[in-house]
């Protein structure tokens, strides 16, 4: 499925830059030594010359075919990785917008998290120091290539660690909700691989890290407390009944979902 490219427009304004992580000096739920060995638990990337590292490389060149389209665009604004980004991000998905004003709760939580993340996604990062495939085959991607982005390794995804947590702790938040939210959670992190900026690989190991992430959380007290308190206020939310999310928006993010974007297209799912 294919959207207008007027369609586009509903991306790219105001897009912001792509950093991973908070400026600011939020402390995480997590004390020190708390979060999982990642370098133990991720198997390490595919080894060079390997089958497995032929199709990450094929899925980078396949998707370079992307760029100037809806899937591209969406690629582009999920780069932007924060709370406030987060909530539009996930808005199609839970069928309201929220913002910090409505979910001051989630949103502080989820900007915990994010540098909770850093745990166990610096780690294997630095361990395996995997280039990022632009560095290694000719390519457009949707972000600046600049020399911070190529220092950072690119096993395992940091945008995808932290999305899927997110998505898994949105899930407990509206469990009606779960399809939804991890259709667009996959999604995301799939956008990574459209981005240019990651392989295949790195976006498994970056789900697998989420969910080993959300689980050291679910061991801290403080965070089981602050997601009692975010579930009331999305509840609350939802039965306000708004702010709405973008319809041209939640097409582009359907047709996203739609399709793995470097695989051949698969026929629609039976109803």
């Amino acid at each position: 499925m294919r959207i207008g490219r007027t369609a586009v427009a509903i991306f790219v304004l105001g897009l912001a830059g792509a950093a991973a992580w908070p400026a600011g000096a939020v402390d995480g739920y997590l004390a020190k030594g708390a979060a999982p060995d990642s370098i133990s638990i991720l198997p390490p990337p595919p080894a060079a010359g390997s089958v497995a590292e032929q199709q990450d490389i094929a899925a980078f060149t396949a998707t370079r075919s992307l760029e100037g389209t809806p899937r591209w665009a969406l690629a582009t604004t999920d780069a932007e990785q924060s709370p406030e980004a987060a909530f539009v991000d996930f808005g199609c998905a839970l069928g309201v917008v929220l913002d910090d004003g409505s979910a001051p709760t989630l949103s502080n939580l989820f900007a915990r998290i994010q540098k909770d993340a850093r745990a166990v996604v610096d780690p294997p990062k630095d361990h395996y120091a995997r280039k990022r495939p632009y560095l290694l085959a000719s390519g457009d991607i949707c972000v600046d290539k600049t020399d911070a982005l190529a220092k950072s390794g690119s096993y395992p995804s940091g945008h995808t660690t932290l999305s899927w947590a997110w998505g898994l702790i949105l899930t407990e938040l509206a469990p009606d909700r779960s399809t939804e939210i991890l259709l667009r959670a996959r999604a995301y992190g799939e956008s990574r691989v459209v981005c240019g900026v990651h392989y295949p690989s790195d976006i498994e190991a970056g789900r697998t890290n989420g969910a080993g992430l959300v689980a050291a959380l679910e061991g801290s007290a403080e965070f089981r407390a602050d997601l009692e308190k975010a579930r009331a206020e999305l509840d609350a939310a939802r039965k306000a009944g708004g702010p709405k999310p973008d319809a041209g928006r939640c097409d582009i993010e359907r047709a996203a979902e739609a399709q793995v974007p470097w695989l051949p297209a698969q026929p629609a799912a039976a109803k």
